[in-house]
């Protein structure tokens, strides 16, 4: 993958699932009356597989806090996580990049991916695509 671009934009979309889109983020609610248990095989983290994840990484982070990341009025509540996904579609899982952030004073900070925290204790709340992702193009659809 590209670097990311510091311009990118977190946009709403009518998509009825984010599978169907190759690049989407993911925000997840705390709901602190779900305790279910899902269990499977882990598998590589993106930081591990991703020569570019910690610049861009970084890049995410910053951006996500910037007041016009995001294409709407967005009130994140504490414990809230955001999973950013790129090449969804990729056939081969590696070339799958996931990042992820945990919302905490008021302010997103980078946080380890694990799914089965948020499939046991969180619920998904929105979802959506992103433009301007690489910086070496000016859309990404």
């Amino acid at each position: 993958m590209c670097l990311v671009s510091d311009n990118i934009k977190f946009c709403t979309c009518k998509s009825s699932s984010p599978d169907r889109l190759n690049h989407y983020w993911l925000l997840h609610r705390y709901n602190k009356d779900k305790h279910d248990f899902f269990m499977g095989v882990p598998m590589i983290p993106s930081e591990f597989t991703d020569p570019n994840f910690i610049i861009n990484n970084f890049t995410l982070e910053s951006r996500l806090n910037e007041p016009d990341a995001f294409d709407f009025p967005a009130s994140f509540k504490p414990k809230d996580q955001l999973v950013i996904v790129f090449n969804n579609q990729a056939k081969e899982y590696d070339k799958r990049l996931t990042y992820c952030f945990r919302f905490k004073k008021g302010r997103w900070v980078s946080e380890s991916y694990d799914v089965f925290e948020l499939m046991n204790h969180y619920d998904e709340f929105a979802f959506g695509k992103m433009n301007h992702i690489n910086t070496n193009t000016t859309s990404t659809k």
